[in-house]
């Protein structure tokens, strides 16, 4: 609490017990990287060679907050894995070759970046987004009476 009471002026309720505090944007170029957001989000690539180097400095730029990402959202997958999930997707849409389409990915993966910089995104969606593509989950197993297998061999 202050150490002098000023009348009429309340200081601010506690937050909640158990509630996360509310935590600044990504580090120390928080603000380079909301004018890179912005601006990347409204330009339009004249070729598929600036679409390429567009979307290099949109990976390098997720890859570089990963380490931010986990301490914040409390992701219980190492950094490693993390970025290769991110990789991974990047490479999934290696093979686009419109550049409209490359420039509509671009932005949404700004706005996506710029949520989560922004803290505007709960932990469980987070996690649940590296729960999709790590979480290895098992295979449920037919019992050799049931009635799957009784359908399949048309037996009553």
């Amino acid at each position: 609490k202050s150490a002098i009471a000023l009348p009429g002026v309340r200081e601010p309720p506690a937050a909640p017990f158990g509630s996360r505090p509310c935590a600044p944007m990504a580090g120390a170029a928080s603000i380079k990287m909301m004018i890179t957001n912005l601006t990347e989000k409204a330009l339009v690539s004249p070729d598929l060679s600036n679409a390429r180097r567009r979307s290099l400095s949109l990976f390098r730029d997720t890859v570089r907050h990963v380490p931010w990402v986990k301490q914040t959202y409390q992701v219980k997958y190492s950094e490693k894995a993390m970025t290769k999930v991110v990789a991974a997707l990047f490479r999934e849409r290696a093979h686009m070759e419109n550049v409209h389409e490359i420039d509509r990915a671009i932005k949404k993966g700004r706005m996506d970046l710029e949520e989560v910089l922004h803290v505007w995104q709960g932990d469980m969606h987070v996690n649940a987004f590296f729960d999709k593509y790590l979480e290895v989950k098992p295979m449920a197993k037919l019992q050799a009476g049931s009635f799957l297998d009784k359908f399949y061999s048309n037996v009553d």
